[in-house]
């Protein structure tokens, strides 16, 4: 019965002594399936004993024809909703055959949609609950409470729940802490475990889809994209120089200065030409005029008035452009300091060269993430910042994780759907505004997961595809899904601080400017001395050896 084809179709004689024995084997084959289409023609409806003991599902794909009149053939469609689960034999004409009228079938379109009554049999089923809950199990599962926690189990068991009602049969769930991951020997444990073992028919959880689990499971339709990311408080990334320097370009700088020299060469030239024609004790040096408008810059006074014309004319625009650019200056300081920071942190490697402290969920599939993945950059973030001396330090509730978010200087990864609703409830909207999130890994995609060789999941995918092309799914995600929370900001509630550590460059200038000052004063000070009192000229005294001392006998 081995076959390189996809599809198989067997032609088999059911009154042949052997054909029920022959029955039982492919039955235990796992023949009777979607690749396998089977045609048994049969002298009498008898041909129903011959299936009693033969394993059988409701993907089984068997026409018995059975002759009615010399012409005519019954066609009857022969299936178990599931035989192993105390399923009844199902035998329904579909149709009939002849010369004259050909193939002629009552039923069509989708198989299931035909045979979606499974007459209550009873599925085993398994649902992953890392949180524990209080009340029973069901409740628990039926319940829209508390959407946070253990979410995408909840919203696959819900689907699962849906197509129970669709298809009509019983559930019986049992809860495990594990998702499925690899022992010491090789086996899995928690819900891959179960189906591995033939305990459970189908999980009620969704999965990730990885090699190793492939080899033992099979996977269905994708149902739950799980998105988590490390999320953080935006840290400053502004420099001091910066918050003084940034509001206005470099161009706006280069022109201001030119500007500035210009005024202090007009302002020599008319205080120099009316010295000459006034005469009049008023200073004219170059210190003065720099001096003069560095002043008018730092919105200062003048030490005196001109008198002629041109030199009012010069101070009157000095002082003007002064004043516009301190305006501007002003404005756009105020204005780059309440824009949001930029976002330096972009990537796992951002954040690993980043002062910012990092932390974890404590979760398994995170766990296993670190422990198995081949990113490098991943495993040195995992062994620098998340790896603490007793290997968990850093793994948290969402709870406490977030709370370390909120206070500021960490980074926390965790699912989106957890976190969400946390951080509407417990973060200012100033916080709010702050986060950012870096994904550690891209968006998984869960999938619904069978047995090896189920003979449900293609029921079970029929069923998710029509909650899909209905919308029931989407209205699913987004009701299990929250949405995130919003910056919210209006003009009374924004404001910022400014800190030593912004206004320190402040301080060095003033800091600088009282030194030079004071190491010149004690230099002009040294100077002035030495020329206000000069050291007396040298006496030249001529010895002799017999000469006589003057005024003295």
């Amino acid at each position: 019965m081995e076959s390189r084809h996809f599809h198989t179709g067997i032609i088999l004689d059911g009154d042949c002594p052997s054909a029920e024995k022959f029955l039982i084997n492919c039955g235990r084959s796992y023949l009777f399936d979607v690749k396998h289409h089977w045609l048994i023609v049969a002298s009498s409806e008898k041909i129903r004993e011959k299936f009693n003991n033969v394993i059988l599902n409701i993907n089984a794909d068997i026409n018995v024809i059975i002759p009615e009149k010399p012409s005519n053939w019954s066609i009857i469609d022969v299936y178990n909703p599931a035989s192993q689960h105390g399923g009844v034999l199902n035998f329904t004409r579909v149709g009939f055959y002849n010369k004259h009228d050909g193939y002629k079938i009552k039923y069509t379109g989708v198989k299931y949609w035909n045979r979606k009554n499974l007459t209550g049999v009873t599925f085993k089923s398994m649902v992953v609950l890392p949180v524990p809950f209080e009340g029973t199990l069901q409740h628990y599962l039926d319940s829209d409470d508390n959407r946070d926690v253990n979410t995408f189990n909840r919203f696959h068991s819900r689907l699962i729940s849906f197509c129970r009602d669709y298809y009509n049969f019983s559930l019986d769930i049992e809860v495990s802490k594990s998702w499925g991951y690899t022992n010491e020997d090789g086996t899995f444990d928690g819900m891959v475990g179960a189906l591995e073992r033939k305990i459970i028919d189908f999980g009620s959880s969704p999965l990730f889809l990885r090699e190793d689990r492939a080899r033992v499971i099979d996977y269905g339709r994708n149902t739950w994209i799980l998105s988590a990311a490390f999320i953080f408080r935006n840290p400053k990334v502004r420099t001091s120089l910066e918050i003084f320097l940034r509001p206005l370009p470099s161009s706006v700088w280069l022109i201001t200065g030119l500007l500035a020299i210009v005024s202090i060469i007009i302002l020599k030239l008319a205080t120099s030409f009316e010295r000459r024609r006034y005469v009049y004790d008023v200073e004219t040096s170059w210190s003065i005029s720099v001096i003069f408008t560095l002043g008018a810059f730092c919105q200062q006074g003048s030490p005196s008035t001109p008198k002629m014309a041109c030199g009012r004319i010069a101070t009157f625009f000095i002082f003007l452009l002064s004043v516009l650019i301190y305006q501007f200056y002003s404005a756009s300081l105020v204005s780059h300091l309440l824009n949001k920071p930029l976002t330096k942190i972009k990537n796992v490697r951002d954040l690993l060269l980043s002062p910012l402290k990092a932390g974890c969920e404590d979760i398994l599939y995170d766990r296993d993430y670190f422990l198995h993945t081949t990113d490098k950059v991943a495993k040195e973030l995992y062994a620098k910042k998340i790896l603490g001396k007793s290997n968990s330090s850093n793994f948290h509730t969402p709870e406490a994780g977030l709370k370390l978010v909120a206070e500021g200087g960490y980074a926390f990864h965790v699912e989106t759907a957890t976190a969400y609703p946390i951080i509407e409830s417990t973060f200012q909207d100033q916080a709010v505004c702050e986060l950012r999130e870096v994904p550690l890994f891209r968006t998984q995609p869960m999938h619904a997961n069978f047995q090896k060789k189920s003979p449900f999941r293609d029921m079970f995918d029929t069923c998710f595809q029509r909650l899909a092309e209905h919308g029931l799914l989407v209205r699913e995600r987004k009701h299990w899904h929250p949405r995130k929370p919003e910056c919210i900001q209006s003009s009374k509630s924004i404001r910022f601080n400014v800190g030593l550590d912004d206004f320190y460059p402040a301080l060095v200038i003033l800091l600088v400017g009282i030194v030079a000052s004071l190491l010149i004063l004690v230099i002009e000070k040294e100077f002035r001395i030495l020329t206000e009192n000069p050291a007396p000229p040298p006496i030249l005294v001529l010895e002799a050896e017999d000469a006589p001392y003057p005024y003295v006998d």
